[in-house]
């Protein structure tokens, strides 16, 4: 649940940052959120940056200077479990009456919050990205998975990274365990009031980009099998429609065999047979194995993330 033991006052934004192998964008960003909030917003706010056990040793050096800020908190994790898990991370010490989710490569502008807030009065509210400054893998595999997003989870517009969220309904983001989150899951999990508003994308300050095919398979493969049943479902209509062909075909040749027609036995047709139908099981198999490894790290209580140190301008505390 939200860090609400600390006898600081409750500022009205939390802002989240997951980083991952960055240290001069960290600055640049804090500086331009004092900015906004300070000057444009005029409201209280505080910045939460977790090291998603970055290789890069320089990101958490840069962590522990913004720290001494009074706000901002840094957060480093035992090891790199990946953005949802460092989201939920900080989500789950932000004590903000709103959330805003932001990622470190300036791709999102930060002067764009303003914007997000003028709906607050809404759950979620998502930073709509007209045109996006990616290249061409990560343009497709991100619109397939804005698909599959709303065919599976019935999300309403394109998810990106920065969000607006409730403290209400980040509360009951965190109450659904798993080790595994998948953001827009638990957000349409919780909650159907999520509106869009246009918002500029930028070029990122990283020198390639960190979603490579694995870990967009990775996020297929957690949407697809961690938070639907879509595949099973396929298996089993594709199960039907071979069975359902096979005994069509068995009928077909008794009545050939009835007729007086002559059929010839053919090893070809028995492999083909075989391998479809050995092959259908093997993909059944391989499915339920996915989600039986998934049930056993749920109950298991495998943790989405577990930190390493909490470093504050008046503390530093070691997990």
């Amino acid at each position: 649940m939200p860090d609400t033991g600390s006898t600081l006052t409750r500022p009205d934004f939390s802002v989240v940052i997951p980083a991952y192998n960055s240290d001069s964008s960290l600055t640049e960003l804090t500086e331009r959120l004092a900015q906004v909030f300070s000057e444009q917003m005029k409201e209280s706010y505080e910045i939460i940056i977790i090291d998603d056990g970055s290789r890069n040793r320089a990101t958490w050096s840069t962590i522990q200077q913004l720290a001494q800020q009074p706000q901002v908190t840094g957060i480093r994790l035992t090891r790199n479990y990946g953005k949802p898990g460092a989201v939920v991370c900080g989500l789950s010490h932000a004590r903000g009456r709103w959330i805003v989710t932001l990622d470190d490569d300036l791709q999102q502008v930060p002067e764009d919050i303003p914007l997000l807030a003028q709906q607050r009065s809404h759950d979620v509210v998502v930073g709509a990205i007209s045109e996006k400054r990616h290249s061409l893998f990560v343009r497709l595999s991100s619109r397939a998975k804005g698909w599959f997003d709303r065919v599976i989870l019935g999300v309403p517009c394109p998810m990106s990274p920065l969000k607006l969220i409730t403290a209400d309904v980040v509360q009951d983001m965190l109450d659904t365990a798993t080790s595994r989150p998948f953001i827009p899951a638990l957000l349409c999990g919780v909650t159907t009031d999520i509106v869009s508003v246009p918002i500029r994308h930028e070029h990122s300050r990283m020198p390639s980009s960190r979603y490579s095919f694995f870990k967009r398979l990775s996020q297929f493969s957690n949407l697809l099998i961690g938070n639907s049943s879509l595949l099973l479902r396929c298996i089993g209509a594709i199960g039907t429609l071979a069975a359902l062909s096979g005994f069509l075909f068995a009928l077909f040749t008794v009545f050939r065999v009835i007729l007086g027609a002559e059929v010839l036995p053919g090893w070809a047709s028995l492999i083909v047979i075989n391998l479809t139908f050995g092959g259908l099981i093997l993909i059944a198999l391989g499915i339920n194995g996915e989600y039986l490894i998934r049930i056993l790290e749920h109950s298991s209580n495998r943790p989405a993330y577990r930190v390493r140190t909490i470093v504050r301008s008046t503390d530093s505390q070691k997990a």
